[in-house]
């Protein structure tokens, strides 16, 4: 062989290594970008590049302005690293930015469970948070009696049980009247305001007295241990109670539109902006809903409330179908405060353990009980 043939050969050696190197390369770069098992696999990370808001976003001077400010003097960062540290062991990928919106999130719930008798919980993502969290005994048990009196009781549901669509529904109203709306939040959480409020639960806050919505639909053993709750408490009744009212009134009258209802949010603390429109279009058909919903938002509206998804809804975290009128997420878990009418082992307003579910951290033990 010439020396020009052995030029040529070295060449073709040389070509046929670089073409393996980038086909290997792209099938890596291909394999990367599936999707993983596990259940904190990101999708869209784009959405948590902004960084959450100070006190939850909580507006200054809303009601609940202190207890979400209490929140987080009770959660400070040496806490927040320690549960990030046994995420981080089972999530290695997981990232910062991930990670403040899911910590940002879970407190969030937290400050609704002290609110509220029974929050169900809608996200695996940041349920899986939580449950690295319960493992800190002491200091998770430390942080909900100074919170609301008591501990924050983690209620698994049966395998298999959803909550019923219209606590969905009930969980948006009240985070829309306590926080703004972010794509991150919906992007965790689910869509936003696809179900309908139940026109027994409308009738309820039109009906009933202030100390029967305290007691069955309110954490009221919180709201009475601590005034910053208890204002917290009042103003989502009176707001709900007015919200029942009007939308009933409108609707019977036949005078309204869901633009007109869209106006009815807070205008002092700029909360509670499509409050009016769930109450309005939750008056009318189920058909209806999404439809009138759609047209009370604005796109940005639109887009934050789905997690920059698209309204019709799309595969979400967790790998679930985040579809219109049904519980978005798995609804495996939820917080029971007992609304004060049961006492628990802590001496605080006890746990509901009603419906198959079972208790952490106090009152009630097994699945049933």
């Amino acid at each position: 062989m010439g020396e020009m043939g052995a030029v040529i050969l070295v060449l073709f050696i040389a070509i046929a290594i670089i073409a393996v190197v980038v086909n290997q390369s792209g099938k890596k770069g291909q394999k990367g970008s599936g999707r993983g098992s596990s259940r904190m696999t990101r999708i869209y990370p784009s959405v948590f590049a902004g960084k959450p808001p100070a006190v939850l976003g909580v507006p200054e001077g809303h009601p609940a302005r202190s207890a979400a400010e209490r929140l987080e003097a009770g959660l400070g960062p040496d806490f927040e690293a320690r549960v990030k540290d046994r995420v981080l062991k089972a999530q290695p990928r997981l990232r910062d930015d991930e990670w403040n919106w899911l910590w940002f999130e879970l407190k969030r719930y937290f400050l609704m469970c002290a609110l509220l008798r029974h929050v169900p919980m809608y996200s695996t993502r940041i349920d899986d948070v939580w449950h690295e969290m319960l493992m800190f005994t002491w200091e998770y048990e430390q942080f909900g009696k100074q919170l609301s009196g008591s501990i924050i009781h983690h209620a698994p549901h049966a395998p298999g049980s959803k909550p019923e669509a219209g606590e969905r529904a009930w969980f948006d109203w009240v985070y829309g009247e306590l926080f703004g709306p972010a794509a991150a939040s919906a992007r965790l959480w689910g869509p936003f305001y696809r179900t309908p409020l139940s026109k027994e639960r409308i009738a309820e806050l039109h009906n009933w007295s202030r100390e029967q919505l305290l007691e069955r639909r309110f954490n009221a053993s919180g709201a009475e241990a601590f005034a910053d709750l208890r204002r917290a408490v009042d103003y989502l009744i009176d707001r709900g109670s007015s919200l029942a009212r009007a939308s009933l009134n409108r609707d019977s009258a036949r005078e309204s539109s869901v633009r007109d209802a869209a106006r009815w949010g807070d205008p002092a603390y700029m909360t509670g902006v499509l409050s009016g429109a769930l109450f309005f279009a939750s008056t009318g058909s189920d058909d209806d809903f999404k439809h009138q919903m759609e047209e009370a938002q604005t796109k940005e509206q639109l887009e934050a409330n789905s997690g920059g998804v698209g309204s019709s809804g799309s595969s979400g975290v967790d790998g679930h179908s985040w579809n219109d009128g049904g519980s978005h997420g798995d609804g495996g878990s939820g917080c029971d405060s007992g609304g004060g009418g049961s006492s628990g082992g802590d001496g605080g307003g006890g746990s509901s353990c009603g419906g198959g579910s079972s208790c952490g951290g106090g009152g009630c033990g097994g699945g049933g009980s």
